[in-house]
């Protein structure tokens, strides 16, 4: 079963990532800055963790290769509302 991603992985851009991680990406990042997108392996299955930025949030969501979110971390980068990225 895929709980999170590995730590280590390969920079990609977007438009490397098949369409269904896309999309949610996307959809989940509505309104931030994307920093970048590593695509990662766990349990032999492809994983997508996606940093973005919103009013001085950091936050970094991964998303498996069926579009799911895994997991999401979330850290303040400078002043501002503190509202949540996505």
């Amino acid at each position: 079963m895929l709980n999170k991603c590995a730590d280590e992985g390969t920079k990609i851009n977007i438009t490397q990532v098949p369409a269904v991680v896309k999309a949610a990406i996307e959809k989940e990042t509505a309104g931030c800055t994307i920093g970048g997108i590593v695509k990662q392996e766990a349990d032999g299955k492809a994983c997508y963790a996606v940093e973005c930025v919103k009013d001085g949030v950091k936050k970094t969501l991964k998303f498996t290769e069926t579009g799911t979110i895994v997991i999401g971390d979330e850290k303040k980068v400078k002043s501002g509302s503190g509202a949540s990225c996505c």
